[in-house]
């Protein structure tokens, strides 16, 4: 009877105790993110963090309105700032890394070595990007597009993603036959241990910095489980996931 008084109580402190929180954040964070949540769920084994990824421009506006996030974070640290200075973000915004974007196909004539050549074959009908309007990657591949003076020529055969793990998705299913999309995504494992890893990273210089920051938002501003996260995400140990999925740390811009 005792034991079970005794268990009973130790269940009871840790529902009690027990917290969770959701997190909003830009598509090309989640491999990265997921295994992130991993570890510091193995810090936190009564606590539960609910991970929803999006397109950071529309996460923006969702917390805006009050979504229920408790922390934000965006593939463009302008709307970080942007909710900070509206109270929307409580904590001062935070730089996680920088992206890099990538010339991604699944067709067996691409060559990675051609670049943005590969965008001139007969064999590319659709390409997609990221919808620019407000899509960070979308807005980065547009540049670089730009930059080489190839935008107005494929802007017919523009496919655009709502985000960035859509435009991916075009690829794979091959509703596109090329595009650009997150370097964090093709070092994902499904693509990155597939025959179709090869890739062409994109020259950093013909398009702005993509920096990435977060922040904890209003709604999670009491959360002490926010709080926790919010730290861990500056702790070496979470740097070196950030590169191992191709992200830049600690690079200003």
């Amino acid at each position: 009877m005792l034991k079970k008084l005794f268990w009973g109580i130790l269940l009871l402190n840790s529902l009690l105790f027990a917290d969770t929180i959701t997190v909003f954040a830009a598509s090309d964070l989640k491999f990265a993110l997921d295994s992130i949540k991993e570890k510091f769920l193995a810090q936190h084994p009564d606590d539960t963090v609910n991970m929803i990824y999006g397109s950071s421009g529309k996460g923006r506006i969702q917390v805006e309105k009050g979504a229920p996030y408790d922390l934000y974070f965006s593939a463009n640290m302008d709307y970080v700032e942007s909710l900070y200075k509206k109270g929307n973000i409580v904590t001062k915004p935070k730089l996680y890394a920088i992206g890099r974007i990538v010339i991604w196909s699944k067709n067996g004539h691409f060559d990675a070595k051609k670049g943005f050549e590969n965008f001139k074959m007969s064999w590319v009908h659709k390409v997609t990007i990221a919808n620019p309007s407000h899509a960070p990657y979308g807005q980065k591949a547009k540049q670089a597009l730009e930059s080489v003076g190839l935008y107005k020529v494929l802007e017919p055969r523009i496919v655009f993603g709502e985000n960035i793990s859509q435009t991916a998705n075009y690829i794979n299913m091959k509703a596109a036959d090329i595009g650009i999309i997150a370097l964090s995504l093709v070092l994902a494992p499904s693509i990155a241990r597939s025959e179709y890893s090869s890739y062409y990273l994109i020259d950093d210089s013909l398009h702005e910095p993509l920096r990435q920051g977060y922040g904890i938002t209003k709604h999670g501003s009491k959360s002490k489980l926010a709080k926790a996260f919010y730290a861990f995400m500056q702790t070496p140990q979470v740097q070196q996931i950030m590169k191992k999925y191709g992200f830049v740390i600690n690079k200003q811009a």
